[in-house]
């Protein structure tokens, strides 16, 4: 007699019930999705800032394979006035299971979702609103890695004058610059800001003309959001990008760079939807926009290597010392979410 009549006792049940049944006994983890298409919906081309921000970020999900995941995405770029019917046009086929917008299309996806419940619809950044149900809700706030720059900023400034500028004001805007300046002003409190909307997400004409009247007004160190680097580099002012590494715009002007990394806000996306669609749930998106910081993993602070070694010791190490605490949840830099002013 078996030393273990209970084990062969329930081998021999599972073993009945597979058979009562003709399933495989691993067959429920045989069903999970293997694959997963996205459709990316892009307000502008592949290249600019923004947009290669979460390209990148895609990029490095789909090499990691979350959940084992073979993960496919098709872009269509330059939309926005046209948004509804793209997002329905993708939904309609039934290919895609997550739309992933990259700006504020809440109006559109709001005339979209209930139609397609099943697919998981995502809008990121400021404009939005939150739906709930099958539309998600994601922003990034880079004002961390921000903050580490506007350091470097403070430490090598001359004149003690600072320029930004920026596209519009708004909440993924207006946080990145407070934070700059905040952070400068730790650094060097005698620092002075001066600021410019150019009113326009993509402007270089305005963008050089803002640029050129801030140096007339003593800046010498000016946070470039606006994506126009021509007059840093010919007037050898030291500039800071956003979103990307933009250091190859302006190998001789661009000290630094804020990177956007939206590698956790992709990956809570479709660890929404594999809970859904492994668990048989409804999607059900918080009304809350959802967001990383940089200790999880949200932002970078990259230094151009070509210029790295011309940077004073101790601005970098300042610098350095700032990143460490922040990432490590040491220093804690206030969301500022209010239209910053010029001094």
């Amino acid at each position: 007699m078996s030393k273990h009549p209970i084990v062969l006792s329930a081998v021999a049940g599972l073993a009945a019930w597979a058979a009562m049944t003709c399933l495989p006994i691993q067959q429920a983890a045989a069903e999970d999705p293997t694959q997963l298409r996205i459709a990316g919906v892009l307000s502008a081309g592949k290249e600019a800032p923004w947009e290669k921000s979460l390209i990148d970020s895609f990029n490095r999900v789909i090499a990691a394979k979350p959940h084992g995941l073979a993960i496919s995405v098709d872009y269509t770029e330059n939309v926005y006035d046209n948004a509804e019917q793209v997002f329905r046009t993708y939904a309609e086929t039934g290919d895609y299971d997550i739309i992933f917008g990259d700006t504020a299309y809440a109006d559109a996806i709001e005339k979209v979702m209930a139609d397609y419940p099943k697919t998981l619809f995502v809008m990121s950044g400021s404009g939005n609103r939150g739906l709930g149900n099958n539309a998600y809700w994601i922003f990034i706030h880079a004002h961390e890695p921000a903050y580490a720059m506007g350091t470097l900023a403070g430490k090598l400034t001359k004149s003690n004058v600072i320029g930004i500028v920026s596209t519009f004001p708004a909440e993924d805007t207006n946080d990145q610059i407070n934070a700059f300046i905040a952070g400068a002003k730790e650094a060097n409190p005698a620092v002075k800001a001066k600021i410019t909307f150019i009113q326009s997400w993509f402007d270089p004409q305005k963008s050089n003309e803002a640029t050129t009247a801030q140096i007339a007004a003593g800046a010498d160190q000016i946070f470039q959001m606006s994506g126009a680097f021509e007059v840093c580099q010919q007037k050898k002012v030291g500039c800071y990008g956003n979103y990307i590494d933009m250091s190859p715009m302006a190998p001789d002007a661009i000290l630094a760079s804020s990177v956007a990394k939206w590698d956790p806000h992709i990956n809570w996306i479709i660890d929404q939807w594999w809970a859904a669609k492994t668990g048989g749930a409804d999607l059900a998106a918080p009304t809350e926009a959802k967001w990383f910081g940089w200790k999880d993993g949200g932002g970078d602070l990259v230094l151009n290597a070509s210029l790295a070694d011309k940077i004073p010791a101790d601005a970098k190490a300042a610098a350095d010392q700032v990143a460490g605490a922040i990432k490590s949840g040491e220093k804690q830099v206030p969301l500022e979410l209010a239209e910053p002013k010029s001094e």
